[in-house]
């Protein structure tokens, strides 16, 4: 019976850094043939090759309790060290925080906020960190096991930047101008133009590649388009700007439902009354958004002690944070919260495109019909012309079921985009007020009666305060 341990079973697991270990259990009519021992089980072990983290006192445990014909953890190796990524260090603040900064008395002084960090030429911009190649484990036999290394890091090169000569690692700037990130995630270095005074009719519209800075008004009917950060330290009227990166709007932004301010970043606005915004990123109000029609594709943020929301439409995919939602006139104020405005916007366009491959499958259906009839008259001898129309329509009764089953596709993805709203929330620091409609996701609540400093949230369907 001296051979009993070799019927013990070593197995090896997660690249031999695991040894688990089965002792059989052996026993005929309920009488045991062989007693193994502890020593045998090491006896295994050695015959394997197992070296290396064993567990003793789980050896022991196994004959003492015997726990026989399971699997039991009895070796473990030096599990590897994975190398660390290589990282952007970078020289320039990559997110700024837009959100007014208010003193004791509620208010703000918006010549003070600017997120456009000028650079010269030269100046340093980020610079990358190697990845590390990590330190090797060892198995349980006492092989070694070789790290991950970690992924190297490419250095962001935009427009108008340039790797520094003496240094492949170290990103410059390769002109004047203000340092950001892109749409792209490069570093980018943008000419920057300043007006002195009004876009008016003494400059015309202003369609610039860079960062701009706008000094005075831009006056009701003109357009500013710029691709860069864009500031303007006056009002902005019923004008149409469109910014490619953050946007500051000093002095608000005013008129009679004929303005429009798009931007790709973030937006900061002293005020909005009867104007139409469109912001992928946040939405930072230092005062009132009155009558607006608002889309955000981030959050809104109006939490200082004059942020209110009255009247109009906001819709943000994100959450809103709001002092005062409504007014005490009862203005009827929609706020929707985790609301993705732009899948709903491809679900219509989906609905509509599905009806119109309805109403053409029936036009196609009947040209068909007619063809074939034609095809049996004349014994399948279709004139060219006729025959080519027979077969590209052949192929569009091929075609649309294709299509449709893939605009249904995108559609029930989109269906799963809008359902993720668990995350977003109202929250009104001071007061709600009657006539004010919410919206978490597609869950509607009109509220009749005035709230106190309250964390709206949806809950089984229903708009709900939290704690």
């Amino acid at each position: 019976m001296a051979e009993e341990w070799r019927k013990i079973n070593i197995l090896f697991k997660e690249e031999e850094l695991e040894a688990w270990l089965v002792v059989p259990f052996f026993g005929e009519e309920g009488a045991v043939k062989a007693i193994l021992t502890a020593e045998d089980a090491f006896k295994a072990l050695k015959a394997k090759g197992v070296e290396n983290g064993i567990l003793e006192d789980e050896i022991q445990r196994i004959f003492r309790d015997a726990v026989f014909e399971q699997e039991v953890l009895v070796a473990r190796g030096t599990p590897p060290v994975q190398g660390e990524d290589g990282k952007i260090e970078y020289y320039f603040k990559t997110s700024r925080e837009m959100r007014p900064k208010e003193d004791e008395d509620g208010r703000i002084d918006y010549r003070e906020i600017s997120f456009l960090e000028n650079v010269k030429q030269g100046d340093k911009l980020c610079r990358k960190i190697p990845a590390t190649s990590g330190r090797a484990g060892i198995s349980v036999t006492k092989k070694p096991i070789p790290p991950q290394e970690g992924r190297t890091a490419l250095l962001p090169q935009g427009p108008n930047t340039e790797i520094a000569p003496a240094d492949s690692d170290l990103l410059i700037a390769a002109g004047n101008g203000c340092v950001t990130i892109n749409q792209a995630k490069l570093v980018e270095v943008q000419p920057k133009l300043e007006i002195k005074g009004d876009v008016d009719f003494s400059t015309g519209n202003i369609n610039f590649v860079g960062a701009l800075v706008i000094n005075g008004d831009v006056k009701a009917g003109f357009k500013v388009a710029v691709s860069g950060d864009l500031e303007i330290n006056g009002t902005v009227e019923d004008a149409e700007v469109r910014c490619g990166g953050n946007a500051l709007l000093k002095m608000g932004f005013t008129g009679h439902n004929k303005g429009l301010v798009t931007t790709a970043g973030d937006l900061t606005v002293k005020f909005a009354q009867n104007q139409q915004i469109q912001c992928e990123g946040n939405l930072y109000l230092g005062g009132e958004l009155m009558h607006c029609d608002t889309k955000v594709g981030g959050d809104v943020i109006a939490s200082g002690r004059k942020g209110a929301i009255i009247g109009g439409q906001v819709q943000a995919r994100g959450s809103i944070e709001v002092c005062q939602l409504g007014s005490i006139n009862f203005t009827p104020t929609v706020i929707e919260a985790g609301c993705n405005f732009k899948a709903l916007e491809r679900k219509q366009e989906i609905r509509q495109e599905l009806e119109k491959i309805k109403i053409n499958q029936e036009k196609v259906k009947n040209a068909l019909y007619v063809l074939a009839r034609l095809k049996i008259k004349m014994q399948g001898n279709l004139p060219p012309d006729q025959l080519t129309l027979y077969n590209r329509l052949q192929d569009t009764v091929q075609y649309y079921p294709r299509y449709r089953e893939q605009l249904t596709s995108e559609n029930d993805k989109l269906d799963a985009e809008i359902a993720q709203h668990k995350n977003s929330s109202v929250t009104i620091h001071q007061v709600l007020y009657p006539g004010v409609k919410v919206l978490i996701g597609r869950y509607p609540r009109v509220f009749k009666e005035q709230m106190q400093h309250a964390v709206l949230r949806e809950v089984r369907g229903e708009i709900i305060p939290v704690l």
